[in-house]
C-alpha cells in the first residue's frame, strides 16, 4: 500500500495544486498627442452641468484650459502637469512630479492630484 501511495502522490499534486499568478494591472493606453474637448464635472455633484474644457496632450504633458467665461473657472489654464496613471485607483491623474502616481489620495476633494477620465473625456475637480 505504501508503494501505491507513492505512485499516486505526483498525480494528486499535479491535479490539486494549481497556482494562480495575479497579473500586474496595466494602464490603459492614454489618448494620442492632440487637442480635445472635455466636459468638466464636480466630484461632489457629478450630474451638475459645467463648462467644456480644451485639453492638449503632448509627450506626457497635459494642459486643461477654460476658453469661455464661466462662474466655475476663470478663462485660461485651469490645470497643467504630467499625465500619470494612478495604479491604486486605476485612474489617470494630472501630477506635478512622477511621484504623484503613488499619491495616497487623488481626485474629488482629497487635496491630491486631479483625475482626468480619458475614456469619457471628463476633467474632475472638487
Amino acid at each position: 500500500m505504501a508503494s501505491m501511495a507513492r505512485r499516486l502522490l505526483p498525480v494528486a499534486l499535479s491535479v490539486c495544486c494549481t497556482v494562480a499568478i495575479a497579473a500586474k494591472p496595466v494602464a490603459p493606453k492614454p489618448l494620442a498627442d492632440g487637442d480635445y474637448t472635455f466636459a468638466h464635472r464636480f466630484a461632489e455633484q457629478p450630474s451638475m452641468p459645467s463648462v467644456s474644457m480644451h485639453v492638449r496632450i503632448r509627450k506626457g504633458h497635459i494642459v486643461v484650459t477654460n476658453e469661455s467665461v464661466s462662474s466655475a473657472f476663470e478663462k485660461g489654464v485651469v490645470d497643467e502637469g504630467l499625465l500619470l496613471w494612478h495604479p491604486a485607483t486605476q485612474q489617470w491623474i494630472i501630477g506635478d512630479t512622477p511621484a504623484d502616481a503613488k499619491a495616497p489620495e487623488v481626485g474629488g476633494c482629497s487635496g491630491g492630484p486631479e483625475v482626468i477620465d480619458l475614456a469619457k473625456r471628463i476633467y474632475w475637480t472638487c
